[in-house]
Parts: structure tokens; C-alpha cells; sequence
């Protein structure tokens, strides 16, 4: 498998603590994108699930 160089940032939005700012950058690609509180709950219970599973 190729190994891929990519970069996560993730911080919350200023004056608004309900609401988060992702964004993803690779060589070729840079996305950014906000999500609320309820669906970044909802990612981090999905990748410690995968995480844990076996």
C-alpha cells in the first residue's frame, strides 16, 4: 500500500462553540468544511468503533 502524506486540522469556530472547522490537505487536494457538535459526536463514535472492533 502507497503511503499518503495528508494533514487533518480540526478547531472549533470562533463566537460559535457549537460548530467545528475540518479541514484536510494533501499534496494535490485541500478541503475544508464545518460540521456542529452533534455530528462530530456522532464521527467519533463511528472511528472508536472501528478502532476497538475486531
Amino acid at each position: 500500500m502507497a503511503k499518503l502524506s495528508m494533514t487533518v486540522n480540526i478547531r472549533k469556530v470562533p463566537k460559535n462553540p457549537d460548530l467545528f472547522e475540518f479541514t484536510i490537505t494533501t499534496p494535490l487536494l485541500r478541503s475544508q468544511f464545518r460540521l456542529p457538535r452533534a455530528i462530530v459526536n456522532n464521527l467519533r463514535i463511528a472511528i472508536e468503533r472501528v478502532l476497538v472492533s475486531k
